[in-house]
């Protein structure tokens, strides 16, 4: 009997453990208001602050109007529109547990300045998007193909760019594999991970030293319980072998969460049609910060090339 409370024990602590990280990495949480660059969450921000917070402020003062769709699983997602005037449409994907506003704070402009329109999503899970699990791209794919749907039957996009951030650029890629609109012309990713697997794996080395190899599996049955998902089979190097659509791959070298290697495995099995930016200096999302003529020239002259 002994033995049996023993063992009924430890694998009462495993399950809790297991569903710890669960929640850790998928379950939507209150991270307070990302957009306020006095946050502790911000902190690794404080030497750009004000750059990023003009940004957000003229995100917030330039005219837009929201707009709502319906995910193919019937979440309510928004999205704030830019219009340019323009034939051309900028959708742009955030990153994992961030905002619109303050991944993209230099890049609204700076696409309406190239005189495009935005469309400025909030992720399902964030913002005035609906939803309960982030799933690291998998189910995101899908909403980027809804928007883009969107974009062009809604807002009347002739041409589209795909852009993402961290977690919004491996949603892009992965939506590359989908049945994309005709619009859909480019896309401009910056410091994506390959696969949800892979980036799981480096943050649990990296944060907790532990091997995830022998966690994900059960890791990975959570997610089909709880979410009806897996994040077994989703990959940006496969799509992308697949994939004609020109990519403007970004990324910084010394990205430590994201490592720049990631990009350049994807770009290594790209078309030739794609190309790859990379920022010596430059950690996790922080490219346009460290170099903005760098990328905001190489942005341009991809978009003149390809659109």
């Amino acid at each position: 009997m002994g033995f049996l409370i023993t063992v009924i024990l430890i694998l009462l602590i495993f399950a809790g453990v297991i569903f710890y990280f669960f929640t850790l990495a998928f379950v939507k949480q209150d991270m307070g208001d990302v957009d306020d660059l006095n946050s502790p969450v911000n902190k690794p921000l404080e030497q750009y602050k004000e750059i990023i917070q003009n940004g957000i402020d003229h995100i917030r003062s330039t005219a837009h109007t929201w707009h709502y769709t319906v995910s193919f699983d019937g979440l309510r997602l928004a999205a704030r529109y830019f219009d340019n005037n323009s034939k051309n449409t900028v959708i742009l994907f955030h990153g994992y547990r961030s905002s619109s506003a303050r991944d993209f704070s230099c890049a609204v402009k700076m696409y309406m300045n190239f005189g495009c329109n935005v469309l400025l999503c909030d992720q399902r899970c964030s913002g005035r998007s609906e939803g309960k699990l982030i799933t690291f791209g998998v189910k995101e794919r899908y909403d980027a193909k809804v928007w883009a749907e969107y974009a062009a039957e809604k807002l009347g996009a002739e041409k589209i760019i795909l852009g993402g951030m961290s977690m919004g650029a491996t949603t892009v890629l992965l939506s590359l594999g989908l049945d994309l609109p005709e619009q859909v012309k480019i896309a401009i990713v910056d410091c994506g991970f390959t696969s949800p697997v892979d980036i799981i794996k480096k943050v649990a080395k990296d944060s907790f030293k532990i091997n995830a190899g022998f966690f994900i599996p059960i890791l990975n049955l959570c997610c089909k319980i709880f979410g009806n998902f897996s994040i077994y089979g989703v990959n940006t190097k496969d799509v992308l072998k697949n994939s004609d659509l020109p990519v403007l791959f970004i990324h910084g070298k010394a990205d430590k969460f994201v490592p720049c290697s990631m990009s350049e495995e994807a770009f290594s099995v790209a078309n030739s049609k794609c190309r790859i930016v990379t920022v010596e200096e430059a950690q996790h999302g922080l490219c346009y910060l460290i170099d903005p003529d760098k990328i905001n020239n190489n942005i341009k002259e991809f978009i003149k090339e390809n659109l």
